[in-house]
């Protein structure tokens, strides 16, 4: 489990997460492989995240302090919002990034996103990637709402580089 302290003051905890079946009054749970529960102010949020489930079994016991740690949050945030995203989208998933959080009017519980993210097909084929470009409003009252999905085709190897986070 890990608890993360918000700037607000709130405690946002990231966790395994189970699947419980009842029998003859018995709960059984077992562990769901490559899924963690986000949760906060009382909600949770169940995320497919095969790296982030592999980090909080066993991948903090090996990771310096630094970097990896937002590049985990950065990728559950990405599937978050990822989720809302039409399906025609489903291909960019490799190398999440939140590039931008702007408050709206200053308020912690509302805010602009902009997030990227690579194509995955791109990873296999040899060719150049391709990459997204999504802003999106994320407000209590309303939710999630994608404002606007743009694809770049065929950004350069140095652009891509930057996506992965090996070149600054």
């Amino acid at each position: 489990m890990m608890k993360i302290k918000l700037i607000n003051g709130d405690v946002a905890v990231i966790e395994p997460a189970y699947n419980c079946v009842f029998e003859n009054q018995v709960k059984t749970c077992t562990i769901a492989d490559g899924e963690v529960i986000y949760s906060r102010n009382n909600k949770k949020v169940r995320l497919n995240s095969l790296e982030l489930y592999d980090w909080l079994l066993v991948g903090w016991k090996y990771e310096s302090v630094g970097a990896p740690k937002d590049e985990l949050l950065e990728e559950t945030l990405y599937t978050r919002y990822f989720s809302h995203l039409d399906k025609a989208y489903s291909d960019f998933v490799m190398c999440p990034k939140i590039d931008k959080v702007e408050r709206i009017n200053g308020d912690t519980r509302r805010h602009i996103i902009h997030a990227s993210a690579l194509n995955y097909s791109a990873h296999h084929g040899g060719g150049l990637f391709d990459r997204i470009h999504i802003t999106l409003t994320d407000t209590p009252e309303n939710g999630v709402k994608i404002n606007k999905v743009t694809i770049q085709k065929g950004i350069s190897d140095k652009e891509s580089r930057i996506q992965y986070r090996r070149e600054s």
